[in-house]
């Protein structure tokens, strides 16, 4: 069976090796200069347990129910984060911190932090450690480089919905870059890139809030991102909308946004101006839902015979979309 797998971020690189090692004939096309260049190698690598996730009870337990599988398959790409920090803000959060410590329980292990001020943190009613890991994307990137070497198609062609050619199967995992079935909005994001220590992740919950988290720990990298800063607009309504808005960025406006970012995040942690610097910036697109609960399940269905669309959801969820994908295809 032969089978085109269109966008090399996480979701593509794992599926076209899933599918290699089921026996099917694969090739990965992406149109980028490398593998993980759009929104999976420019945005943080969580491994999700559902702590960002106090609104949807569907989006915690699809996590929780993929950590393990994903840990079981690529767990050495991942990193444990010394002091990893859930913290409630006093003022504009969705949730305060005893019903977000109520609605985890029973789920996922924690620690609760009665005086997140011990931890440097201000403006918090309490806060939670997590074992949550990350996943270093510059370890995966070569994991997947070396893996799929003789697969990887760089420079690829847009596609255009040909499906007249000798391929069996295309599966699209190009976060929703060829059509909007099932998306909201496309958000054209920065993220922060700053040096500083790596041992501590602080994410402020819930609502218009920032998260400091590991990078590459070996380079002394964090990256700083933002629910209210990291989207340049929140009103695209298709991939090319977006494209076009980071297209016409200027220096000043990244940086200007950047800056909006480190003073949002000090109200909260003071120590990001004193013990952190700006690196680099990074800018991708993603493709958000429509949901009040803030869902962010995957989707993979069949809009044509011989098509298969991946919306993508969380990263710990790429084993379950390949094994869907498997699923549809027969093998």
């Amino acid at each position: 069976m032969r089978v085109r797998v269109l966008g090399g971020g996480f979701y593509g690189c794992h599926i076209a090796l899933a599918l290699i090692n089921a026996g099917c004939e694969v090739e990965l096309h992406e149109t980028g200069e490398r593998i993980m260049g759009g929104a999976s190698g420019n945005i943080p690598a969580r491994l999700h347990q559902g702590f960002h996730y106090p609104r949807s009870r569907m989006t915690r337990a699809a996590c929780q129910e993929h950590v393990s599988a994903f840990m079981g398959r690529y767990g050495f790409l991942t990193r444990h984060v010394p002091v990893n920090l859930y913290a409630i803000a006093r003022d504009d959060s969705l949730v305060d911190f005893d019903q977000y410590v109520r609605t985890l329980r029973g789920e996922v292990d924690f620690v609760p932090v009665h005086d997140p001020w011990e931890y440097g943190l201000q403006k918090c009613e309490g806060a939670v450690l997590t074992g949550e890991r990350h996943i270093v994307t510059d370890f995966a990137r070569s994991f997947f480089e070396e893996q799929l070497a003789d697969v990887i198609r760089l420079k690829a062609p847009k596609f255009t919905g040909n499906f007249a050619d000798a391929w069996d199967w295309t599966i699209d995992c190009t976060f929703c870059a060829n059509d909007a079935a099932g998306v909201d909005r496309y958000e054209p994001c920065l993220v922060v890139l700053m040096v500083g220590p790596v041992d501590v992740a602080v994410t402020i919950m819930d609502g218009p809030f920032g998260s400091l988290y590991p990078w590459r720990e070996d380079f002394g990298l964090v990256s700083l991102s933002s629910a209210k800063w990291t989207p340049f607009s929140k009103t695209c309504r298709t991939y090319e909308e977006a494209r076009f808005v980071l297209d016409r960025l200027t220096k000043l406006e990244i940086d200007t946004q950047a800056q909006a970012m480190i003073d949002s995040m000090a109200e909260y942690y003071p120590a990001i101006v004193d013990r952190y610097l700006i690196h680099d910036h990074l800018l991708s697109i993603r493709a958000m839902p429509a949901s009040g609960a803030d869902s962010r399940l995957i989707d993979v269905f069949q809009p044509s015979e011989k098509m298969i669309r991946v919306r993508a959801g969380k990263i710990d969820a790429i084993i379950h979309a390949g094994e869907r994908v498997k699923e549809i295809i027969g093998c």
